[in-house]
């Protein structure tokens, strides 16, 4: 079991990350690139990122999601449950986090707060879809 739980990790995340990977630099990119420049930390004319926090933060979001999702793998609607468990999710990891960052950070703007905003329960709701046919492929449940 602990392996089919690591394999449905392992999955989600590296499914969901691509998704959220798509959201920020592809559709969205040229909004946040552009917004994230007036906030950011500048070195040699290139935002300067802390890559291991924005990994660890990927990592607890996915684990997150994870959990959220199989807390109904059991349940009576596996699929819908485990979708409104990480859309929830989202809004309280990632739609705040917009919103924090429109409150605390000079500059952060409102297109990325509401990018951020609407993200998060998108991203949560494909989560919970992801994890729960992923968890039912790997006969987690």
């Amino acid at each position: 079991m602990v392996l089919k739980y690591t394999l449905l990790w392992l999955a989600s995340f590296i499914v969901i990350s691509v998704v959220d990977a798509l959201w920020h630099l592809g559709i969205w990119g040229n909004v946040y690139r552009a917004d994230i420049r007036k906030v950011a930390a500048i070195v040699d004319g290139k935002p300067a990122f802390n890559n291991m926090s924005g990994l660890v933060s990927q990592v607890l979001v996915i684990t997150a999601f994870v959990v959220l999702a199989s807390l109904h793998f059991h349940s009576d609607a596996p699929v819908l449950k485990s979708a409104v468990a990480c859309m929830m999710g989202g809004i309280l990891g990632i739609s705040v986090y917009g919103l924090v960052n429109h409150w605390l950070i000079r500059g952060w703007s409102p297109a990325m707060t509401a990018l951020e905003a609407v993200w998060g329960p998108v991203i949560g709701a494909f989560a919970g879809f992801f994890i729960a046919w992923a968890g039912k492929l790997l006969k987690v449940y």
